[in-house]
């Protein structure tokens, strides 16, 4: 992570000292015949895939009858974004990055009955004995821990007039290339009652690498009745709609700690195909000559997301997973941010608008 946002940083940099002079805007920020900083900050909302650890197995086959939901991962956190824009010709070029951090927690219980045990396994069937059962009641407390995070260079080209004049003040093409990460750290501790039974630790970090293409603009809210008390209030809306392929790169590293077993290491990893689309409403209030204030809102859907899926065999007995992998879900994000976007360069070259 720390590597991408350099990346974006130095990217940045080098964008602003080869601005132009020219004349453009898009759905990100404004830039009047010059470049223009936005930052700012804001709520983050993620769906990861439930976490399914811990299970129920028949006392006389041993064969697994269910999987605990340890965590149902629905969860808010916080973030940062920011981007940097400035007019290349007769084009747009821009570099966004963004960072996410959303964290959640629970405790899962499951009681013995006569005729079943909730346990938990180790993540390799070894040989012997690889199952830690609970004498009457499991207890897992489960924490995970969720950055997500991207960094993106985009060129938009105006489309001169612009399109469905009714609707649009003005409107764009983009495309651009991304770099997104998704990086989860999991601990879940379980015990009966005061006797510690298991321990695990998990990180499970996904890199998405691919292109997108995008468009948007400047939309009227006339069609819907507002457009003259919006437009009185100096409020103006924008839009943007993107979507992409990516090659989404897995590693999975896991430890499994038991007491009074041998404890089991692995390692996985996985590459796949994922698409990521979305789009994003931005509402802007200019402040002064050289300075506005945004209310960005981006949603965005993710086909892939690792979905890991744990063995809970033991040697004869049959579970449901008798091999721990990496599955796949899909995830859905939203990210919410108050931006101030500001002019660079003296004030005469930003008019209000």
């Amino acid at each position: 992570m720390y590597k991408s946002l350099i990346l974006l940083a130095g990217t940045a940099l080098g964008v602003a000292a080869l601005a132009p002079t020219a004349s453009a805007q898009t759905a990100n920020v404004v830039a009047v015949e010059g470049t223009t900083l936005s930052v700012g900050g804001g709520s983050a909302f993620l769906t990861l895939p439930d976490t399914r650890f811990t299970f129920r197995y028949d006392n006389d086959s041993g064969d697994t009858v269910r999987k605990q939901d340890n965590l149902d991962f629905s969860d808010y956190g916080g973030g940062l974004a920011g981007s940097i824009q400035t007019p290349l010709g007769g084009w747009v070029g821009a570099v966004h990055g963004f960072w996410s951090s959303i964290s959640n927690d629970n405790t899962n219980t499951c009681k013995n009955t006569g005729s079943t045990t909730c346990a938990a396994a180790n993540l390799v069937d070894q040989p012997g004995p690889s199952t830690v059962s609970a004498v009457d009641v499991l207890k897992a407390r489960t924490s995970k821990d969720v950055d997500l995070w991207g960094a993106a260079v985009e060129l938009d080209r105006p489309t001169g007039a612009p399109m469905m004049p009714g609707l649009f003040h003005s409107t764009y093409w983009g495309a651009g290339f991304d770099v997104r990460g998704l990086d989860q750290d999991m601990r879940i501790k379980g015990h009966d009652f005061t006797t510690d039974l298991f321990r695990y630790d998990e990180t499970l970090n996904t890199t998405y690498y691919g292109g997108f293409i995008s468009f948007g603009g400047e939309y009227t809210l006339g069609m819907l009745g507002m457009g003259g008390l919006w437009e009185r209030w100096g409020l103006r809306s924008f839009f943007e709609a993107h979507a992409g392929l990516y090659s989404a790169n897995t590693d999975y590293n896991g430890r499994f700690t038991p007491v009074g077993l041998d404890p089991s290491k692995l390692g996985l990893s996985q590459n796949d195909v994922a698409f990521i689309g979305g789009i994003k409403f931005e509402t802007r209030k200019q402040l002064s000559p050289r300075t506005s204030l945004s209310l960005l809102s981006e949603y965005e859907y993710y086909s892939s997301v690792p979905d890991m899926r744990y063995n809970d065999g033991d040697g004869g007995a049959d579970g449901i997973v008798n091999k721990t992998q990496i599955g796949n879900d899909s995830a859905f994000s939203e990210r919410t941010s108050l931006r101030l976007n500001i002019g660079l360069g003296s004030a005469g070259l930003y008019p209000a608008q």
